[in-house]
């Protein structure tokens, strides 16, 4: 027991050797780290021996531990932690902090692991609540450390393409004053034609939808950034050649209509000019705005006969998904607001209503202004930038990556997923999602930090761009850790109520056919013995704890909240529990309880059908989703076995209808058959309302 302990000790010892020699990597004491590093090795290496040489004394008076003695020994050896640590003295001779840094890590880990395994302890094992919260809350992190990274990706493309950035800049005002001229014509015409009816609005309407479009393909350049401009041609400050809006409808002749001439509007009821062009005929050259635009091939250029664009969004669905996903630049925001009050602008006087169409295009027209404040400030500050921008862009990406290790570092210290059955120990440590892959993003902002530093912009956008990519796809990997415990969840969630329901169809069995005995008993004999009413009285009471069983079902119901038609059906259910209970508490076991028994069997046999299939599918989020569960929550069951369900109960109930209208005649049922109508009635109501709420959510979905 000495020995162990003393084994234990040293071996904390050199775990604390290990990882206080590791901040001192960075320090300028290269011989001295290494000689440090080589009595560490040393340390393990007498360990090692010492671990075989217990083994051997402990195995006849305690075979167990000399068993484990031996196992810390193997697995050492199989890690081949001594090698690595003289490795780690050579990484440190040579100056190969980096290299050394890495292996250290994986050092300290490895001693950590014989730590476990010598003491007997397990890492802390996280529930699978606590891991998709903190999964959830990575996955935020992660996307705020994407969009600062891109961000600096960005910004170090305009430093190094200043002159290009600048002119870029110049472009999109010149091209966003032409377009605000647009809408101050607009505004100017709206009020003049007010009162010349629904046709002269339409015009109107048209050369809003002209000016809309300019600002949406505007908008979207602006987001495509230096590395995608609209025209092919990054910088050439010549933003009349053919862009949308450049050729302004204020800039010739405010209130002429021949922005209207060739718009995919001329063909709108009412406007009856047989010579318009139609939408498509627009000819390069001619001068107007869209003519031979360089985004001719763009989703937003695809346009319905009828001139209704793509609902003003910058993409029909079909946009880059690169694009999407950059950071707003200056003015993109404000642009895209304003093409939604474009929209809206056109919608109320193609209606006819003047007034309201008014307020909107002033209201874009205050967004267009907005942008171009923000374009015009961002043009000043490119402008402005210091010869050391490089440098400070260094730093920034610096204090990036460290927010990037810091995040690497939780993970490490946050509890571990449950591991798989089949694990063994002394494997690798087990990662979390994304751990990897936001360690070599962190490598990758270090080395793009590195490239600005020796003013080298273009192998540091590279660099960034890699960063941008391993954090990603570290995402992805968080984003498939809790899809899968997600799915988990719900397949648990499914077993416990199927576990639930069949325990309650097989004690109704029971109580069925006890029940048809007790009434055939009385057919034959006319009466029934003590012992059989005090048999009565235990089938109620079984009716009552079948029904707790279902109100256990309903709680978990309610607690996972994505079901509509479940918990309905399961209070149905009880409902019909509770009355064959009370019906057997009156003695009563004819042909009105037996039905109710037997209804009481087919609706859980339904709910056990409904949840093996919802087994056998998995992902309940797909093929129409399941009942809600915002936040990403999987839904217990889709859409589609929801209704699967209504229909049975449907069924159910048309079959019931019939049955009770049988059984009218003895005047003891009357009560009960009238009642038992009324219930139907209330029953049919609530099945129309839970399709609607079905249909609802899938129309909103």
């Amino acid at each position: 027991m000495e020995n162990s302990k003393r084994i234990l000790a040293l071996m904390l010892a050199i775990v604390f050797s290990v990882i206080t020699a590791l901040p001192l990597v960075a320090q300028d004491k290269r011989s001295e780290l290494g000689e440090r590093q080589r009595l560490v090795e040393q340390k393990m290496s007498d360990l090692e021996t010492k671990l075989t040489v217990i083994a051997e004394k402990l195995r006849e008076k305690e075979p167990k531990r000399a068993e484990l003695l031996v196992k810390a020994y193997q697995q050492s050896k199989e890690q081949l932690i001594t090698k690595k640590m003289a490795r780690v003295g050579e990484l440190l001779d040579s100056n190969q902090l980096q290299e050394a840094d890495k292996l250290l890590n994986e050092v300290i880990g490895n001693v950590e692991a014989l730590v476990r395994l010598l003491t007997q302890k397990k890492d802390k094992e996280a529930t699978k609540q606590e891991e998709e919260r903190q999964l959830e809350r990575w996955k935020k992190d992660i996307e705020r450390q994407i969009k600062e990274q891109k961000e600096q990706r960005n910004e170090t493309d305009k430093i190094a393409n200043q002159d290009e950035a600048v002119k870029k800049l110049a472009a999109q005002i010149k091209r966003l004053k032409g377009l605000i001229e647009g809408q101050k014509s607009v505004i100017k015409e709206t009020k003049d034609k007010t009162d010349e009816g629904l046709r002269a609005l339409d015009k109107v309407a048209d050369k809003q939808f002209e000016v809309r479009k300019g600002t949406e393909d505007l908008k979207n350049e602006i987001g495509g950034g230096l590395s995608k401009p609209s025209d092919g041609k990054p910088g050439d400050g010549k933003p009349g050649d053919g862009k949308p809006g450049d050729d302004k409808p204020g800039d010739d002749k405010p209130g002429d209509d021949k922005p209207g001439d060739d718009k995919p509007g001329d063909d709108k009821p009412g406007d009856d000019k047989p010579g318009d062009d139609k939408p498509g005929d627009d000819k390069p050259g001619d001068g107007k705005p869209g003519d031979d635009k360089p985004g001719d091939d763009k989703p937003s250029d695809d346009k319905p006969s009828d001139g209704k664009p793509s609902d003003g969004k910058p993409s029909d669905g079909k946009a880059d998904q690169s694009q999407q996903n950059q950071p707003p630049q200056p003015g993109q925001e404000s642009l895209e607001k304003a093409a939604e009050h474009q929209e809206r602008a056109e919608e109320k006087l193609g209606s006819g209503k003047p007034e309201d169409a008014k307020r909107q295009a002033e209201d874009a027209l205050k967004e267009m202004e907005n942008a171009l404040s923000e374009i015009e400030k961002e043009k000043r500050r490119i402008e402005s930038l210091p010869p050391e921008a490089l440098e400070m862009m260094a730093d920034k990406q610096q204090r990036t990556r460290d927010k990037a290790m810091d995040l690497v570092k939780e993970m490490k210290k946050a509890p571990k997923p449950k591991e798989e059955d089949g694990a063994q120990s002394g494997q690798k440590p087990q990662q979390q999602p994304g751990e990897q892959k936001m360690g070599e993003a962190g490598d990758s902002m270090k080395e793009a930090s590195d490239e600005l530093q020796q003013d080298d912009p273009e192998e540091a956008q590279k660099k960034q761009q890699d960063a941008v990519q391993k954090m990603e796809e570290a995402k992805e990997e968080i984003e498939d850790r809790l899809k899968q415990l997600r799915e988990e969840t719900r397949q648990e969630k499914l077993a416990r109520l199927e576990g639930r329901f069949r325990e309650m169809l097989e004690r109704q069995v029971v109580v069925s056919v006890m029940t048809i005995e007790l009434d055939d008993k009385r057919t034959n004999l006319g009466q029934l013995r003590r012992r059989d009413l005090l048999l009565m009285m235990q089938l109620s009471n079984d009716e009552i704890e079948i029904s707790e069983l279902g109100q256990q079902s309903y709680d978990l119901l309610l607690e996972d909240g994505t079901s509509i038609v479940f918990p309905e059906v399961v209070q149905d259910l009880r409902t019909d529990l509770n009355k064959s209970a009370s019906l057997l508490e009156d003695e009563k076991t004819g042909q009105y309880t037996q039905l109710v028994q037997k209804e009481i069997e087919t609706t859980i046999q339904d709910l056990l059908d409904a949840l093996k299939e919802a087994q056998q599918e998995g992902g309940g989020g797909g093929g129409g989703g399941g009942g809600g569960g915002g936040g990403g929550e999987q839904p217990l069951l889709k859409k589609s076995a929801e209704l699967k369900v209504l229909r049975m109960q449907q069924m159910r109930l048309n079959r019931r209808t019939r049955k009770v209208d049988q059984l009218r005649g003895p005047d003891d049922l009357e009560d009960l058959l009238d009642n038992e109508a009324r219930e139907a009635a209330e029953l049919q109501q609530k099945l129309l309302e839970m399709t609607e709420t079905i249909l609802e959510k899938e129309n909103e979905g």
